[in-house]
């Protein structure tokens, strides 16, 4: 006699494993980001081929950083969320940030035009952790690809060397959430050495909804050299106490900044 217990299982099993295979193969999306238009498959440049991607070989691709997608003969940036990817056929700067931190009053976003920039500027500050808040206003799903800052270059210490470390933080009720961050990594100091400081984010971020945290830390043993960076008029630097696992808001202006977004 045959084992039907057995026989039933083993159908089951069977059936699971095709629909598993065929939901995991139509969850296979690439989306251009743009107009949300789906593709059925992209071309990447990998290692220097142009390799077609398409719902089949999408798991087996280890996409290196520097890969782009090849679409109408230019070289665009891509990103990687789960099973989908995205594509991006527009790039644009945006200078936005958040106005108001009353929660008793409706919440603003103002642009700051670079005549509005604060005079005063202020240091990475060595051994200190400090974060600086970034907010915009999208109305779409939006990625960030680099943030730019502004250094002040008088008085600046040109010889000036070493690695910050720099972390992207979600943000928490107000606050920078220094246990889940984002992403983390670090750039040499002597970057700042220019008028325009550019930070190349590791990964293309989605832009979350409720903004993040930029933070810098920069061991030094000489507290004399640091960089300067052009302050807003609009948002305040955060401070982290250690000694209390606490972040405190400082009675001075965050880092002015640019977002360079893909859409």
């Amino acid at each position: 006699m045959y084992d039907l217990k057995g026989y039933n299982y083993g159908k089951r099993a069977l059936l699971f494993s095709f629909l598993f295979f065929i939901t995991s193969v139509e969850s296979q999306v690439f989306i251009r980001n743009s107009d949300y238009k789906i593709f059925t498959s992209v071309t990447v440049k990998h290692q220097d081929k142009n390799i077609e991607i398409n719902k089949v070989n999408f798991k087996n691709i280890s996409f290196d950083p520097d890969d782009k997608v090849v679409y109408n003969n230019k070289l665009l940036d891509f990103s990687v969320s789960q099973d989908t990817l995205f594509f991006f056929d527009r790039v644009k700067e945006i200078e936005e940030v958040h106005v108001s931190y009353n929660e008793n009053v409706d919440r603003k976003e103002k642009t700051i035009k670079s005549s509005e920039l604060k005079r005063s500027s202020a240091s990475i500050f060595p051994n200190n952790l400090n974060a600086t808040f970034i907010k915009i206003e999208v109305s779409r799903k939006t990625f960030v690809k680099s943030i730019i800052f502004f250094p002040n270059l008088i008085s600046f210490p040109h010889d000036i060397k070493g690695n910050i470390d720099i972390q992207i933080l979600p943000n928490i009720n107000g606050f920078p959430d220094i246990d889940n961050p984002i992403m983390s990594f670090q750039r040499d100091i002597s970057e700042t050495v220019n008028k325009k400081w550019e930070i190349v984010l590791p990964k293309i971020m989605k832009y979350p909804d409720n903004g993040f945290f930029v933070t810098f830390y920069y061991l030094s043993s000489d507290t004399s050299k640091t960089a300067l960076l052009k302050m807003n008029k609009d948002t305040y630097m955060y401070s982290y106490y250690p000694q209390y696992k606490a972040w405190k808001k400082s009675n001075i202006n965050g880092y002015f900044y640019k977002l360079k977004v893909l859409q």
